[in-house]
């Protein structure tokens, strides 16, 4: 588990370079597993900056650092995106959030923080007042597919820019 406490905070301008890094590093580790799953961030970065960087502007990215360093990132938007569109449909209204590039540096792999982040996602969204969070993965990523249905069930399995598996999280109050 996460031995020592985790600053999450809102990814600024300046961060831009690390939250890459982070993503990059997330893209090579899915690939030596035998996925395609964000192979655009090892194939054509550059095409993908302005995605990563308008989140940032949107106060939608977060960095997560440990004694000041760096190691994950998630992205929380709180309307869909075209590619949210294309895999759920129509929105929903503006209580859902999209969570997009959840990613743990390797060095961090295994100590909870992955776990930590999920929940820290859950409570900000529902402090927020969203009543669910949605998310999707490459259904041929197995481990991560695995990895995820340990805490939330598969929705669906899709058809929609390849195959795959949608996630959505209700989000109750907490009972007082």
């Amino acid at each position: 588990m996460v031995e020592e406490i985790l600053d999450i905070r809102l990814a600024k301008k300046e961060d831009f370079e690390e939250v890459l890094e982070l993503l990059v590093n997330a893209a090579g580790w899915l690939r030596s597993k035998g996925t395609t799953q964000w192979d655009y961030y090892l194939t054509d970065l550059e095409g993908n900056k302005e995605e990563v960087m308008a989140s940032i502007e949107n106060d939608s990215t977060y960095i997560v650092e440990q004694d000041g360093k760096a190691i994950g990132t998630l992205t929380l938007e709180s309307a869909p995106n075209e590619w949210d569109m294309d895999i759920w449909g129509k929105a929903a209204g503006e209580d859902v959030a999209y969570l997009h590039r959840l990613a743990v540096h390797r060095n961090f792999a295994g100590k909870g923080v992955g776990t930590s982040l999920l929940d820290w996602a859950e409570n900000a969204m529902r402090a927020s007042g969203k009543k669910s969070i949605r998310f999707d993965c490459i259904a041929d990523n197995e481990g991560l597919n695995r990895y995820y249905q340990k805490r939330y069930p598969l929705k669906e399995v899709i058809n929609i820019h390849g195959r795959h598996c949608k996630y959505e999280v209700p989000l109750m109050k907490n009972p007082l």
